[in-house]
């Protein structure tokens, strides 16, 4: 009985340890994606810039290379601190365990991230054939690489 509080901390310290541990490699992993994004972007826009004529397949496969839906993060993130906010205080629970993600707003992610993929990919298809295609395009692009480098919709 005399040890139950040091398992107690060394619990808490080990969960948070982990915890820690666990929000540096993701943000790692973020910063690797999110520059990988900005240099595909940037090379993919400088061509269009010089008037290179980029094949519609290749201009796909390089979207389809850079596209992140980081925004649809940033959504799920303004929600989560709205609903902080609304409870006010976090549990000993979701400290030590962590929230659970709900399965519909997973669905929902997933399906606003489809819609905005058709959209993209009409919107590319019908400046594909309008004669400034290219001005479009790197329009395109840049307002994709604002929207996720600030997280924002532009």
């Amino acid at each position: 009985m005399q040890y139950v509080p040091h398992l107690v901390y060394s619990t808490a310290i080990t969960s948070l340890g982990i915890h820690l541990l666990w929000q540096r490699k993701t943000a790692e992993a973020q910063r690797g994606q999110l520059a990988a994004q900005t240099s595909i972007l940037a090379a993919l826009a400088e061509r269009l810039r010089a008037g290179e004529d980029v094949p519609p397949r290749e201009f796909d496969r390089l979207w389809r290379l850079a596209q992140s839906h980081d925004f649809e993060l940033a959504e799920a993130r303004e929600r989560e601190k709205e609903r902080e906010k609304e409870q006010g205080t976090i549990g000993w629970r979701e400290v030590l365990l962590g929230r659970k993600q709900d399965a519909e707003e997973k669905r929902a992610r997933e399906k606003r991230a489809e819609e905005w993929d058709r959209k993209d990919l009409e919107r590319v298809r019908e400046e594909g054939l309008a004669p400034s295609r290219d001005q479009g395009r790197v329009t395109l692009v840049l307002s994709y690489t604002l929207r996720c480098s600030y997280g924002t919709h532009i």
